[in-house]
């Protein structure tokens, strides 16, 4: 029963992993940084951008923000991998208790093929069609937090009696990863909204990157809201939203900077700039303040799941009591 519940997630971990990998290879290569591509683009994806440019379009550097988005993936994913291998009191930690479960990873799948196709359409300059898949990205990932968030809140209390490190791995690698590729993703999806208000539906820049601006300010003060608010309890440590929206901000600034003849909007991303970073700071200093509830010490048993999780695999007997590595914790077993 333990191995035939470790599979699903191993085969999805592992397709997830190469689906990521397949991604990053074909943006590379649709940038025009990768010989042996050239017959399935007919050019790059910042000569698009460039044709197709409103004044809030990215400014080529921010490119390089997508090495620190690859590295960031992959962390979480090899440790999810490492999650089919590693073992706590009630069985493999990928499924006991499960926290990201097989579908978890089928989303990531199906955005990494999102990605790839929106290149195609992008590069055929298929401009609606592309927003389309474009608004489905960050979508797909919203999903995905959502689930890290509500599971690992209800097995919060049981992950922290008997396997805290868990808790942080999930916090600090997967959800502020996907919270990172959330935001970036949603931004790019915004910059393609507004190219096809511009070149499509025919509205006219500059209020076409205002309607982005604004779009983007508005989204900023809804999550600053929702993390503070509504959902503080789950997402008190995700912390990479307003550091993407600050760099994304740069990069309109920059793009559209010019010394003798500012535009609004680069006024206005200035503005933003400096609205992101008070927000964050607001949220840095309020993160300081925040306290996790304990779990009493009568709760302290590696098998009764003390905020009824229910995992894939159960021990049976004194078996529980033995840690992730087979080694008898006597601190918490049974006198």
């Amino acid at each position: 029963m333990e191995e035939g519940s470790m599979v699903p997630h191993a085969v999805f971990i592992v397709l997830a992993i190469l689906s990521s990998a397949l991604s990053d290879v074909f943006t590379v290569a649709a940038a025009g940084h990768l010989t042996g591509f050239e017959d399935l683009f007919q050019t790059t994806t910042w000569n698009v951008s460039d044709t197709f440019s409103i004044e809030v379009t990215l400014d080529h550097w921010v490119s390089s923000t997508w090495i620190m988005l690859t590295a960031w993936s992959a962390g979480w994913l090899f440790y999810a991998l490492t999650t089919v291998i590693r073992r706590n009191a009630l069985g493999p930690v990928c499924c006991n208790p499960e926290i990201h479960p097989p579908s978890f990873y089928l989303i990531w799948i199906l955005i990494n093929v999102l990605r790839i196709s929106w290149l195609f359409l992008w590069d055929r300059q298929y401009i609606i069609r592309s927003l389309g898949l474009k608004i489905l990205i960050p979508f797909s990932t919203y999903v995905m937090l959502f689930v890290s968030y509500r599971n690992l809140h209800q097995h919060q209390s049981w992950f922290a009696t008997n396997s805290p490190n868990e808790i942080w791995f999930i916090r600090f690698m997967t959800q502020n990863g996907l919270a990172l590729f959330a935001t970036l993703s949603s931004i790019e999806a915004l910059i393609n909204m507004g190219v096809a208000l511009k070149y499509s539906a025919g509205l006219q820049d500059p209020l076409v990157s205002t309607v982005v601006l604004t779009v983007l300010f508005v989204g900023l003060l809804v999550w600053f809201t929702f993390e503070s608010f509504i959902f503080e309890k789950y997402t008190r440590y995700t912390f990479t939203v307003y550091p993407v929206v600050v760099l994304c901000l740069g990069a309109m600034f920059t793009r559209s900077y010019r010394v003798n003849d500012i535009a609004l909007n680069t006024i206005y991303c200035g503005f933003l700039m400096i609205a992101a970073t008070i927000l964050n700071t607001i949220r840095l200093i309020a993160a300081c303040f925040y306290t996790d509830k304990k779990p009493t010490f009568l709760s302290r048993s590696p098998i009764p799941l003390t905020d009824s999780c229910e995992t894939v695999y159960q021990v049976k007997g004194k078996e529980g009591a033995k840690g992730k590595f087979g080694i008898v914790n006597n601190q918490f077993s049974e006198n």
